[in-house]
């Protein structure tokens, strides 16, 4: 064969692979937007770089983002022609010191992306905290985890300002990243679960999501809002860290309230599961997540179809 003829076979190869994916080039490089316009409020003062530290988990290390000062969204959009007008907003968690950024973060946000949602990875700010430990196995200790989040308390009303600002620039900017603003959702783990539930707690319905998913999380005792969003729920039952106990109490309080929720709850998989296989049935979270979302309708694209602005 004539290195003309291997040419136009490569070349045309190549054309049908960037026309399948829909990119000529690669996928872009994701954008970053930040969420204040000058210092984020209350906390003029935080200066430095931030850290990044890789946590040496067996055959899957993880990142871990630090001194975050500077909280930014990270986009994720689907391959062209694939979005469903959905949005949601991933919000890591890392005890209010760190974020997860890879499995409870990207990872998230490009698996959501995959499935036609434009993802928002939410790099809210987080400091270190030399008192932040974990005293002992919570699951045996119930009473202690009111005093467990006093060591990272202070860090949740920053982050929750943080997720309140996401969700309004989200709705005041829906039609350039071709959403539905009635269609923001928000999914957090750890942390970020209870930071998500504190922006689900907002008295003002145009500052909630407009559905939710707290992933090993908690929530203040707070009576939910009028028209409080469903809510997705997962959890394992040997977590030591946020007991399951926490997030049978969101869904007792959801369902007294007459509110849906749905919620999961694994004999094993212990806290911080995220994205990361385990070989465990907790892998199955985001299929029933997914299964979830597909039935409110989420997956679907609107009657009235989004088109991003231009």
């Amino acid at each position: 064969m004539s290195l003309k003829k291997i040419s136009v076979i490569c070349g045309a190869a190549l054309f049908l692979l960037t026309a399948s994916t829909g990119y000529a080039a690669g996928p872009p490089e994701p954008e970053v937007i930040a969420l204040w316009p000058a210092a984020a409020p209350g906390t003029e003062d935080w200066t430095g770089p931030e850290t990044v530290q890789t946590w040496p988990i067996p055959g899957q290390p993880q990142r871990m983002v630090g001194n975050v000062t500077k909280p930014t969204l990270t986009v994720y959009r689907p391959l062209p022609g694939k979005a469903n007008g959905t949005a949601m907003i991933v919000a890591p968690g890392g005890g209010f010191t760190s974020l997860a950024i890879d499995h409870e973060g990207i990872l998230v946000a490009q698996w959501l992306a995959e499935r036609g949602i434009t993802a928002f990875v939410l790099k809210y700010r987080v400091r270190p905290n030399p008192n932040f430990r974990i005293p002992g196995d919570l699951r045996k200790h119930p009473e202690l985890f009111a005093q467990f989040k006093q060591t990272f308390g202070a860090g949740i009303p920053i982050a929750v300002a943080d997720a309140t600002q996401a969700i309004r620039y989200l709705r005041s900017n829906a039609a350039r990243f071709g959403i539905a603003p009635n269609r923001i959702g928000m999914v957090g783990f750890s942390a970020g679960a209870i930071t998500t539930m504190g922006a689900v707690m907002n008295d003002a319905a145009t500052d909630r999501p407009d559905f939710a998913a707290p992933i090993y999380g908690a929530m203040d005792e707070k009576t939910p809002p009028t028209g409080g969003p469903p809510l997705f729920i997962a959890v394992t039952q040997d977590d030591p860290a946020v007991p399951a106990t926490e997030s049978l109490k969101i869904y007792s309080s959801w369902t007294a309230a007459g509110l849906p929720a749905e919620l999961h709850v694994y004999e094993r998989g212990s806290h911080g599961f995220g994205m990361r296989k385990l070989n465990l049935p907790v892998d199955g979270w985001t299929a029933a997540f997914e299964a979830w979302m597909k039935s409110h309708g989420w997956l679907n694209k609107p009657a009235t179809e989004v088109v991003p602005a231009k």
